[in-house]
């Protein structure tokens, strides 16, 4: 009953901070999944030609809130339901995992629930974005592969082969989920840790299902993006084949490490120690062993493939980023949580000094990297929300002044937890939950909001569409970031057209945007506009700028 009312007022909590929401933020990426939600429920389609391809395991996941309404408003608010349903589920997989490892119902409880409080899980379940998703399907996975080893029961690694197989469907992260697990199928076969037959059937179905996904996504990119999408395949070999390309994967992984511990309040360094002691320690059982060592890997390996990927686009971002690994903060709270309650004394009064010693290491090789293109690069606050906040300031990055706020919110919950007795214990749990449910609400308010506001106010084209509208974008010359997310609040999608009149417009469009530049008269935008055509609505030049024309004999219905 309690883990159902705790998963409940977990969903509840992210629906509210949700409601008012009006258009996706992170564009393309958001748009991309929902194009692709919006595909899979026999929408219509869209053209992301050019853009990276976003796969369609998680579309697949957003395509009942297309079957609510074709309004894309709703649709939008209903993906964000569908958000909170599944993350909230962090509560009762966190609780099983700490009751597996020894801990009372009631501190499991209550660890259980801090987890699912963790800032990276709340704040990004108010996107489109697979990092909704992939911090529970990361942990039902591991806690899979556990009952597999621990009950040698074949259907539990079944499951973990299909579920890590599908988190290829979601993101190419999942791809280092796979080859993880395939590796800890190939060791178990070898020591024999469970029926080879049965080991042998799972290994079929982990590649199967992983070459289903990889069709799956094909058919998107065929349908998507019909002129092809952006790849960072070249990228990727270059940087793992070149000295300097070494220098920068090796730099940014330095930089999400740094990111997922700071932006844990330091907590997630304990995490790391605790995931080295288990791996270390032959005294902790087979499974737990094996589970830390995947956690590890699988870690190691999300931030060197994604740091090898970036390319250089002039951002801070590109130094310090801390995305990829938000699937990884849960496993790391929880082993820092069992560490800290539950292992040795001595080991848990030195991983405090060592988590910190990681943190200034890690920041050290960001701060010799960058260099003053950390205050110089661009800055954009959603890309830093949890830094933002413990510094609080949403203009800027400061890397030392984060770590050291970090860090000293560290010492102070270990002084509670290690040092004090059941008072101080629940003491530091409640400091953790304020200071996540503050960050959640200050970024909700600093970031979330104001870039809402932004994009609805400078980009969004959803105030002048009417339900049988059929749009037509000047693709070549219209801001990409525009004609994105106008893609998604058009129902019938895009059609390219030629604002000089060099070819007919189709007769079936209703609405025209173009590009407005710098200079031209806002009569001028769409030179070859015919007589029947208005201006209804423009945005000045700057952000973008563009102008929507409607065809005023139109017998669309609002």
């Amino acid at each position: 009953m309690l883990l159902a009312v705790g998963w409940l007022v977990q969903v509840l909590f992210r629906v509210v901070l949700e409601t008012w929401r009006s258009v996706p933020l992170y564009v393309p990426d958001e748009v991309g999944y929902l194009l692709g939600g919006r595909l899979f429920a026999g929408g219509a389609d869209g053209d992301l030609t050019g853009r990276l391809l976003y796969y369609g395991g998680y579309s697949l996941l957003l395509a009942p809130a297309n079957w609510i309404s074709d309004d894309p408003a709703i649709v939008y608010r209903a993906v964000l339901v569908t958000n909170a349903l599944i993350a909230a589920t962090l509560l009762p997989l966190a609780y099983l995992a700490l009751r597996r490892l020894g801990m009372n119902q009631i501190p499991a409880y209550i660890a259980a629930t801090l987890t699912a409080l963790i800032t990276s899980n709340v704040h990004y379940s108010q996107f489109a974005l697979t990092d909704a998703v992939l911090p529970v399907m990361v942990l039902g996975w591991l806690l899979l592969v556990h009952s597999w080893l621990t009950s040698e029961r074949q259907i539990y690694g079944a499951l973990a082969g299909v579920l890590a197989a599908y988190m290829s469907w979601v993101h190419v992260r999942g791809f280092v989920v796979v080859l993880v697990f395939a590796g800890t199928l190939g060791v178990a076969w070898w020591r024999r840790w469970a029926n080879r037959r049965g080991i042998t059937v799972t290994a079929w179905l982990l590649i199967m299902t992983t070459v289903a996904g990889m069709q799956l996504n094909d058919w998107v990119r065929s349908q998507l993006y019909p002129r092809g999408a952006y790849g960072l395949e070249d990228l990727l070999l270059d940087r793992i084949t070149s000295i300097s390309g070494l220098g920068w994967t090796l730099s940014l992984s330095a930089g999400k490490l740094w990111y997922l511990i700071v932006s844990t309040w330091g907590i997630a360094g304990i995490g790391l120690i605790a995931l080295a002691v288990a791996v270390k320690r032959d005294r902790v059982p087979l499974g737990t062993r094996v589970v830390a060592v995947q956690a590890a890997v699988s870690m190691v390996g999300v931030a060197l493939a994604t740091s090898a990927a970036t390319p250089d686009e002039g951002t801070v971002a590109n130094f310090v980023y801390g995305r990829y690994l938000t699937c990884f903060a849960p496993i790391l709270f929880l082993a820092a949580v069992v560490l800290v309650t539950r292992g040795p004394g001595f080991i848990a009064f030195r991983a405090v000094p060592l988590a910190a010693a990681i943190t200034l290491a890690a920041g050290a090789i960001v701060w010799l990297h960058a260099g003053d293109q950390l205050s110089r690069d661009f800055f954009l606050s959603t890309d830093f929300a949890e830094i933002s906040f413990l510094t609080w300031n949403w203009e800027e990055f400061h890397l030392w002044l984060a770590t050291i706020a970090a860090l000293l919110l560290l010492a102070v919950i270990a002084a509670l937890s290690v040092y004090g007795g059941r008072r101080a214990i629940l003491g530091a749990a409640g400091l953790i939950a304020v200071l996540n449910i503050a960050a959640v609400l200050a970024t909700t308010n600093h970031v979330v909001s104001y870039w809402d506001q932004r994009y609805a106010a400078t980009a969004s084209l959803k105030y002048e569409l009417r339900a049988n509208d059929k749009v037509g974008v000047n693709f070549p010359e219209l801001g990409w970031r525009i004609w994105v997310l106008q893609a998604f609040q058009s129902r019938h999608g895009l059609v390219p057209i030629d604002r000089f009149g060099r070819f007919p417009i189709p007769a079936d469009l209703t609405v025209v945007v173009v590009p407005w530049t710098p200079g031209t008269a806002l009569a001028k935008t769409w030179p070859a506009a015919p007589a029947d055509w208005r201006i209804v609505s423009a945005r000045k030049p700057g952000f973008g700028g563009w102008a929507a024309w409607r065809r005023m004999n139109s017998a669309t219905t609002p």
